[in-house]
């Protein structure tokens, strides 16, 4: 199974489960579903059983605009710094989610030494035109090879289990 635009991609690209999960950096039921994951799909991807896709979904909605910056300056070229400035940026959401672009290019400047990566704004239209393509319409949308699962009806970490291991026996 091929995975569309997994940039940010975690695992062994020919592991037999693919969790791939559109996201934004401000919205808070995104923050709690990737803490959630980080916990339950580390040992399934050391193992080489779980390849994780994360997907920032600039979605054109005013909370989620500060997020649709942010992305703008992640290292795409490095995803496992990426991912720990994502987890912290997740943490920390209420801190910063509220500033203005001005104070949140300078933070990502001076606390991560991040910049504008001018290749962003290609990334982020070709993930919002895979997340049309595959109707997703709220933040976070999960995906576990293929199988969605949208909010409002949150997963929660023992269903994430669940589906990973009815994934791994089949």
């Amino acid at each position: 199974m091929t995975v569309e635009n997994a940039l940010l991609s975690y695992g062994e690209k020919n592991a037999p489960v693919k969790v791939e999960v559109f996201l934004n950096l401000t919205c808070p039921y995104c923050a709690s579903f990737f803490d959630m994951a980080e916990k339950v799909l580390e040992d399934y991807i050391k193992g080489g059983q779980v390849e994780y896709i994360v997907k920032h979904y600039d979605k054109p909605r005013e909370m989620l605009l500060n997020g649709t910056l942010v992305n703008l300056f992640l290292d795409y070229e490095n995803p496992v710094r990426a991912r720990e400035i994502m987890k912290e940026l997740f943490e920390t959401q209420e801190q910063w989610d509220q500033l203005t672009n001005q104070d949140i290019k300078h933070m990502l400047a001076e606390k991560y030494q991040l910049q504008e990566e001018p290749e962003n704004t290609e990334i982020s239209l070709k993930v919002t035109a895979e997340a049309i393509k595959r109707n997703v319409k709220m933040v976070p949308t999960v995906f576990i090879n293929n199988t969605e699962y949208q909010y409002p009806r949150e997963i929660t970490a023992e269903e994430l289990r669940t589906e990973i291991q009815n994934a791994l026996e089949k």
